[in-house]
């Protein structure tokens, strides 16, 4: 099968790496180019992290997934080749505006029977679908991070997505040996619906001073089986992921449980994004060993501290 991915952030090249290792053929594009040059040799390293945790004994793996993917550097060059594939996996960060106006322009181009999938983790598949033109073959599948390594995978319908494109996607995962489940269009789907509020209360309770990054994530890894810890995964999840799905299901819900602690809003502004920048929670210098940081500087005391933090 040949695949259309728009988007090589963190999300894409986690898609591009696991349909290319999948046998299938991928051709992908992004605005950022320094990011579209980087993906084939990300992909190559992903894939053999991949296998050596799975422990498949597979040299080759990296390189045959690298020759299954093609960076177009212009958007016609990647809509010419996207009218020959029968899905196109959009991947673009959490913006609804962009995610719309990119699928308005790209999708009417392309053959009546090609789906549309979108990777969106907390945006309405139904606003998304009404864009690309085409509700009865569009459709949600959000992955978790990093793609190839994490099995499961949320299929999202909307209200007009036929049966057969709901059933398209579940076959086609399941070939690529994921777990797809069936969740509800509401803000947030069903993970992050539950894992949104428990990041964000975890974000609290460290701006408060209640808890320290190493123990709240031994204690969810120790206690309920987390195997990273809330901290360590919002580090891989990257922070300004995380404030853009707060903001976007606090504005969808008006949900206070959703509205985004200064402590996150403060460390993405100061560029402090997690393990992609080399700092988040943790000091990720060695990626081997992060170490767990000191944020004591972003604790709230008093009034003037809050001022502070907004400015």
């Amino acid at each position: 099968m040949k695949i259309a991915i728009l988007g090589t952030g963190v999300m894409g090249r986690g898609w591009i790496a696991q349909c290319a290792m999948a046998g299938h053929e991928v051709h992908c594009h992004d605005s950022n180019r320094a990011s579209l040059d980087g993906t084939i040799e990300f992909c190559r390293t992903l894939a053999q992290k991949t296998a050596k945790k799975f422990k498949l004994e597979d040299p080759e793996i990296g390189a045959r997934t690298a020759a299954r993917i093609t960076p177009h550097a212009t958007k016609a060059a990647f809509i010419d080749a996207a009218r020959g594939c029968a899905v196109l996996l959009e991947a673009i960060f959490e913006d609804l505006a962009l995610k719309c106006r990119e699928l308005r322009e790209i999708v009417p181009q392309l053959p009546a029977e090609v789906y549309f999938w979108s990777n969106t983790s907390s945006l309405d598949i139904d606003v998304m679908a009404a864009a690309a033109g085409r509700p009865e073959r569009s459709i949600i599948t959000h992955g978790m991070n990093p793609v190839p390594m994490m099995a499961g995978v949320e299929v999202v319908p909307g209200k007009l997505t036929s049966a057969e494109t709901i059933e398209f996607a579940r076959q086609a995962l399941l070939e690529m040996k994921k777990a797809p489940f069936v969740a509800p269009n509401l803000p947030g789907f069903w993970v992050n619906r539950l894992l949104v509020p428990q990041l964000l209360d975890a974000f609290r309770l460290l701006e408060q001073g209640k808890i320290k990054v190493e123990d709240g994530d031994i204690g969810m890894n120790t206690s309920l089986g987390h195997p990273q810890g809330t901290y360590k995964m919002a580090d891989f999840i990257t922070l300004p992921t995380a404030l853009r799905i707060s903001v976007e299901m606090y504005q969808a819900t008006n949900d206070p449980r959703m509205y985004p602690p200064q402590i996150l809003v403060r460390m993405v502004k100061n560029g402090e994004h997690g393990a992609q920048t080399g700092k988040g929670f943790y000091d990720w210098t060695d990626p081997r060993n992060p170490r767990p940081r000191d944020l004591s500087q972003y604790l709230l005391k008093t009034t003037d501290d809050y001022l502070d933090s907004v400015k």
